[in-house]
């Protein structure tokens, strides 16, 4: 998304970066001309603060061999916001500037420490309907920060990215549906409800609740009816805003078993469409290197993808 690209050479080898509030996730991706891409390494990297992050990410680029890397990172949830507005009738060179002073109103800090940047959404077939747009809005000293941590570690910057792109890249590479599905990354303080078709975004909305699957019983079913409701809205309003027909299913893109068990229980009472779970199988590993397990980091994974060829 934002301007931080630094390296234009093309390597066989992508490190997409996972930026959370207690750690960060990185993922290898290799690519083959002849046999395609392959995960080569994940990992988690935990830290208690936020002074930690510069230290935890030197030391697992080196420990993964990483170093010289070009770097797909995605910024941590709270350092962003995606606002949707409706798209004045402007050249794509004048948006940017006039999405910065569409959302003044809409931020809690200063327009002067504000990165801005815009993507459009499909046009709809509904009549009458306004041209939409994202606007990604993130405090410039956050997008700076991580810039320089990526720098300092030995990287080389391709992008700083958001984690609803990664999403848009699993589901481009990964899922490729020939009409627009619906995906739900279920994932503790991460959770993200999205409907794309290859390379568009039509909509994607965060939910703010946190799950636990050692929780009560009961609780956890509150949990998971709320977000079921969260989906069904989401699907209810993609229909009336492009008029393109129902999602054709709902993938979730979840690496905890519990969580998907009890998610999928009550999805088929509260869902029109059928919720199977995000095949990572399309995208082999080298040996012991296991993403189902890593627990953390899809969108890792799915900045990676990025800058591969394949997903362009």
């Amino acid at each position: 998304m934002f301007n931080w690209r630094k390296n234009t050479a093309r390597s066989p080898r992508t490190l997409g970066i996972e930026m959370c509030e207690d750690g960060c996730a990185l993922t290898i991706v290799e690519h083959d001309a002849n046999k395609g891409p392959k995960i080569t390494a994940v990992r988690w990297c935990p830290f208690r603060q936020p002074s930690e992050m510069g230290l935890v990410l030197k030391r697992a680029v080196r420990d993964m061999n990483a170093f010289g890397l070009p770097v797909v990172a995605t910024l941590a949830h709270s350092a962003y916001s995606l606002v949707q507005l409706e798209a004045p009738a402007l050249a794509p060179e004048e948006l940017r500037e006039a999405m910065r002073w569409r959302v003044k109103d809409l931020i809690d800090f200063p327009l002067e420490e504000a990165v801005v940047d815009v993507f459009k959404l499909p046009a709809s077939r509904r009549p009458g309907a306004p041209e939409l747009v994202y606007a990604v809005v993130a405090r410039s000293h956050a997008v700076e920060q991580l810039g320089t941590l990526l720098q300092q570690a030995g990287l080389k910057i391709q992008a700083i990215d958001i984690a609803e792109m990664a999403i848009r890249n699993l589901a481009m590479y990964l899922d490729k549906p020939e009409r627009p599905r619906a995906y739900l990354q279920l994932q503790p303080g991460r959770t993200i409800i999205e409907i794309a078709d290859g390379p568009q975004i039509y909509l994607s909305r965060r939910v703010l609740q946190d799950y636990d699957a050692d929780a009560d019983a009961v609780l956890l079913q509150a949990q998971m009816e709320n977000l079921a409701l969260e989906v069904q809205r989401s699907l209810d309003y993609f229909e009336s805003q492009y008029a393109l027909g129902a999602a054709d299913q709902l993938s979730v893109i979840v690496c905890d078993d519990e969580l998907f068990t009890s998610f999928s229980r009550v999805a088929r009472a509260f869902l029109t469409v059928a919720t199977e779970r995000f095949n990572l199988a399309a995208l082999p590993g080298a040996d012991g290197v296991d993403l189902d397990r890593h627990g953390r980091g899809i969108s890792a994974l799915g900045a990676a993808l990025r800058e591969m060829p394949w997903a362009a």
